[in-house]
């Protein structure tokens, strides 16, 4: 197996694995998550949407012919999730947290063009 096969299976995994756990908490409508929403002012039925596209999006990215669908749906949800941090002025590290995220996302991307 190629070095760079193995390494966008790391990378992947450890992407897909925190967001099956966020999404399905989202989902399933983890206390914790449905107070931030509400403390957020959106409505829980968005919450569990989100959710709902975490754990699509994570599932399509562990397919090679869907990988890209699955990786198209994050950026909306990242540059979602650092506008209401930034809105509700929240510490630096929950602001940055979607950024650092998405640039795992786009090192993800890049190496599955490298390797298409």
């Amino acid at each position: 197996m190629e070095i760079k096969t193995i390494l966008i299976w790391v990378l992947l995994l450890a992407y897909v694995v925190p967001g099956y756990i966020f999404g399905f908490q989202k989902l399933l409508g983890q206390q914790e998550k449905v107070q931030q929403f509400k403390g957020w002012g959106y409505p829980l039925w968005f919450m569990r949407l989100l959710g709902f596209v975490e754990v699509l999006g994570s599932s399509l990215m562990l397919y090679g012919p869907t990988r890209m669908y699955g990786m198209a749906l994050f950026p909306v949800i990242l540059a979602g999730a650092v506008y209401t941090h930034i809105k509700f002025r929240e510490p630096q590290k929950e602001v940055m947290t979607p950024v650092y995220v998405g640039l795992h996302l786009l090192v993800i991307f890049l190496l599955t063009l490298s390797i298409a």
